[in-house]
């Protein structure tokens, strides 16, 4: 599935739910629900959070596809994952997901706890983000989420430029650092910007070694 309606009306009839049915118990604009569920009018990623809250599904899978459609079940062991090491200038040519085996130098790492995605590990460097990621600590990276959200971790690229910030849009959209340097600013993005997003940051580790 690949449209928002789409998915909708998937985790309304997993639900056992007919939209009127929703509207009723969840205190839902019936003509809302009906206009996102037939495509005539898209929703915004809040209103996905809402949608998703009660019917049992991730907020990034309704609004954008992004798996796995659910959390794993409380205990459920998520697989083992291997993935390659990626370098951090390298990660700026990473303009889809299929490029992350291409740019690999053949390093890999096996981490587990993850979902599934397109996965790729990089090692940090600067201290924009050391209160999360000191200079050193190394980041997983899934390639195919891409969604935007306000207060998530992702990499992001302009030209080979590689940074690694926390996304932020009100009251302006703005790359965040994490830091305990006051020198590091934000970048505030503009509409002749073209900053991708290379993926989303879901972990960060230290060596202590």
């Amino acid at each position: 599935m690949t449209d928002q309606s789409d998915r909708l009306k998937v985790a309304l009839r997993e639900a056992r739910l007919n939209m009127t049915e929703a509207s009723k118990r969840f205190g839902w604009s019936y003509d809302t629900l009906k206009s996102n569920a037939n495509g005539s009018m898209p929703f915004s990623f809040k209103k996905a959070m809402t949608y998703a809250a009660r019917l049992k599904v991730r907020a990034e899978w309704l609004y954008a596809g992004t798996p796995p459609m659910r959390e794993p079940i409380k205990g459920e062991r998520r697989p083992v994952i291997d993935m390659p090491v990626i370098g951090w200038v390298q990660a700026g040519e990473l303009a889809d997901a299929s490029a992350i085996q291409e740019l690999a130098d053949g390093e890999q790492v096996t981490v587990d706890g993850l979902a599934p995605g397109e996965w790729f590990a990089t090692d940090v460097h600067g201290d924009s983000m050391d209160r999360v990621s000191p200079e050193g600590s190394r980041i997983f990276v899934n390639a195919s989420d891409r969604t935007l959200v306000a207060g998530r971790f992702y990499l992001f690229s302009l030209r080979g430029e590689t940074t690694y910030k926390r996304y932020y849009d009100d009251p302006v959209k703005r790359l965040e650092p994490f830091s305990t340097n006051p020198a590091n600013r934000a970048i505030f993005l503009t509409k002749d910007d073209s900053w991708m997003v290379v993926g989303r940051v879901y972990r960060s580790l230290i060596n202590l070694e």
